[in-house]
């Protein structure tokens, strides 16, 4: 009778837990796809005011070096009079042209004598005794069609000087100079056109303060040189404020970015991660959503099978009885234990008992055959392992326990072989044949004497013969899977699909059995494999994204993480056709940070990709790694087409790249030298060759120094 169907609600069955399961990957999934977009996003908003910040730096650099340049000039006239009050009119204007000539901003210097009518920002220098700058104020240029020009005059007070004590005598008078306003700023507003931001500078005292009039501005992208006076508001939410001293007096640089400044900046890679983490989420539930199914047939089928194991067992009974009825003893050799196996049946047809035999029955089985059947028995044997021969049929003789021999007709199959080709397990069935041996030997006897009782009995010996051989034949094909059900769980299954079959069909017969059992064995393995396959990919982006989102310290073997993040970097490098080759030996424990370790991965390997594989079909990427004791070495090497020396010497500086706007950020080398010193505690070297590919070395102590902090200064 054959098995029932499985009920609806079935142990097998289990629909609310496998959507818990899908839910909970879902839920996970997702979080960590959220995660690491709002990371990512937070990362590239730093990232932007950084840029914003040094782009604005460089434009105050240049002005406060200028500004300090024509007041330091200025100051340094002085001091040359103060220190030779002999000098004349033509040897001053002699220095004053030698100065102008070495410094653009200057655009006049005089003499002004004491005794006159004096300014504000004269008599405030004299009071103080350094250089004053005046207030904006118009002077007339000629190479602006006599148009008035804003500029500004230094005035430097020169006094006399004892010359025991150096103490001031009198006030002689001053040094002006006369600084264009478009010379003084020229260089800052140039700087500040080529990094897409507007330049506006504010005096605040006076009637510029009053006004709130820019006394400069150099606004939109126009060309070198070009400078526009009109008023601009300012937006104090991205612009950048510094306050600028300019010979005692206060100004404010105001830096306005343009909107083309952050055209370069705004490409965001977080939606990306964010699909892609949602992609993987549902990849990862289909596999889930598969696996459950699979467990569900799986169990089905043991549920079947549990169905048929008392029709399984009266099946065993009757193959019993038919091996019993038929003499066959069944045996099975394992090559790797060196174990033989035969059923209870080899001990009553040799007349010992299985005692008698011992645990050993191999080495048992070579002292009781005939020593000239031992070394053609492997012969043969060797043949069958060749392919020579479909099925090893061998006869031989052993010592029966009363002292005479026995013939045995053994017909055997190899079942199993290694990788390499080699025999495992041997198995087959052997069946006493002293009878036949000496019916043919009295055959041969009576052929002497009478070729017609010879051709009779050679009659008789070949039916026989042929007799024994459908014995034989018959006693093979019910006695292997016998044997085989007797000594190892796969007869079992074998003669269950048998049954199974023959029972389905109305005619017991065992081959059908076989192919039912090999199903259950093979969708056991499979289901473990697909099993174990979905936990190691759910265990890699959740170790990634966990130690790039929180550069967490801890213990790994760093093969392990090394393997994990070309792992999660496999999807966008199999764009290109070249190769990533990780040989880094096992049991390289670290004691570190895997997240920024891993991000100085990702930034060589990419590196590599846009940089040293361009224009190469195919290159190839190797990390390798080696340790001592306290500390462990990561080479990453290409063979592509190496970096010029020139800009090998910048290729650490911040921003910094040969492919911005075309793919590079400048900023890449820069976070690897940052982790590598600073996280990590290590350092690194790069040795490279026009043609002859990159080397990066990277040393990294196993065990991290500890994070660094600003209570630590």
């Amino acid at each position: 009778m054959a098995p029932e169907p499985l009920p609806p609600h079935s142990p097998g069955s289990k629909p609310l837990t496998d959507a818990a399961v899908l839910a909970a990957v879902l839920g996970i999934g997702a979080l960590c796809s959220v995660l690491a977009f709002g990371s990512l996003r937070q990362t590239e908003a730093l990232r932007l005011q950084n840029i914003h910040t040094a782009s604005a730096r460089t434009v105050q650099d240049v002005l406060e070096l200028d500004v300090n340049r024509t007041v330091e000039a200025a100051h340094n006239i002085s001091l040359v009079l103060e220190s030779q009050p002999q000098v004349q009119r033509k040897q001053l204007d002699l220095l004053s042209r030698r100065v102008m000539a070495d410094l653009h901003t200057l655009s006049a210097i005089r003499w002004v004598p004491a005794g006159g009518s004096e300014a504000s920002h004269e008599q405030q220098a004299r009071v103080i005794g350094r250089p004053v700058a005046s207030a904006v104020f118009a002077v007339v240029s000629p190479s602006h069609d006599g148009a008035g020009v804003p500029a500004i005059a230094i005035a430097a007070p020169v006094y006399e000087r004892d010359a025991t004590t150096d103490a001031i005598v009198r006030h002689r008078g001053f040094v002006e100079s006369i600084v264009p306003l478009h010379a003084l700023l020229r260089d800052a507003g140039n700087r500040a056109n080529l990094v897409g931001m507007d330049l506006m500078v504010y005096d605040l005292e006076g009637a510029a303060r009053a006004t709130g009039e820019a006394i400069y501005t150099r606004i939109g992208p126009a060309t070198e040189g070009a400078e526009s006076h009109a008023p601009r508001a300012v937006s104090a939410h991205n612009d950048f404020v510094v306050a600028l001293d300019v010979a005692t007096r206060p100004w404010q640089v105001v830096l306005h970015p343009r909107s083309a400044f952050y055209a370069d900046l705004t490409s965001s890679y977080a939606p990306y991660v964010l699909g892609a983490g949602l992609l993987l989420t549902g990849l990862i539930m289909a596999a889930v959503w598969r696996a459950q199914r699979y467990r569900r047939s799986i169990e089905s089928a043991r549920h079947r099978a549990s169905r048929a194991r008392e029709a399984l067992a009266l099946e065993q009974q009757r193959l019993q009885n038919i091996m019993d009825g038929t003499g066959v003893v069944t045996w099975e050799f394992n090559y790797n234990t060196r174990i033989l196996q035969a059923s209870e049946r080899w001990a009553l047809m040799s007349g010992y008992s299985v005692e008698e035999l011992g645990p050993d029955l191999y080495s048992r089985w070579l002292e009781l055959t005939h020593p000239d059947d031992l070394s053609r028995f492997f012969t043969a044997l060797e043949e069958h392992y060749a392919g020579k021969t479909p099925h090893f049929d061998y006869e031989y003789r052993i010592r029966h326990k009363r002292g005479h021999w026995i013939w045995i007709g053994s017909r055997a199959r190899l079942l199993e072989r290694d990788a390499d080709g080699k025999p495992l397990v041997l198995g087959g069935t052997n069946l006493e044949i002293t009878e036949r041996k000496e019916a043919e030997e009295r055959i041969r006897e009576l052929n002497a004497s009478l070729e017609q009782r010879m051709q009779e009995e050679a009659t008789r010996s070949e039916a026989r013969a042929t007799l024994g051989t459908l014995i034989a034949s018959v006693s093979h094909e019910m006695g292997t899977p016998m044997g085989n059900s007797l000594m190892t769980a796969s007869t079992l299954a074998d003669q269950a699909k048998q049954f199974q079959a023959q029972l389905d069909a109305g005619t017991l017969r065992r081959s059908t059995l076989t192919e039912f059992i090999t199903q259950v064995r093979e969708g056991n393995a499979l289901l473990m494999r697909n099993l174990e396959r979905a936990v190691a990919l759910l265990k890699n982006f959740r170790q990634v994204a966990a130690d790039q989102a929180s550069e967490q310290r801890r213990e790994f073997d760093l093969r392990q993480v090394l393997g994990e993040v070309l792992h999660t970097l496999a999807p966008s490098l199999k764009r290109e056709a070249h190769t990533v080759s990780l040989e880094v030996p096992e049991d390289i424990n670290m004691d570190s940070y895997p997240g920024p370790l891993g991000q100085v991965v990702i930034n060589l390997v990419n590196n590599a990709y846009l940089h040293a594989f361009e224009g190469m079909a195919q290159g190839s990427v190797w990390l390798r790694a080696s340790a001592s004791a306290d500390s462990a070495t990561l080479v990453c090497q290409d063979n592509g087409r190496g970096i010029a020396p020139e800009t090998l010497e910048k290729m650490f500086r911040p921003f910094f790249s040969t492919r911005i706007g075309s793919g590079g950020t400048g900023l890449g080398m820069s976070i690897v030298d940052n982790l590598v010193k600073s996280t990590l505690g290590g350092s690194l070297s790069v040795v490279s060759t026009l043609g002859g590919g990159t080397t990066v070395t990277i040393t990294l102590p196993r065990v991290a120094p500890a994070p660094h902090s600003d209570a630590d200064d």
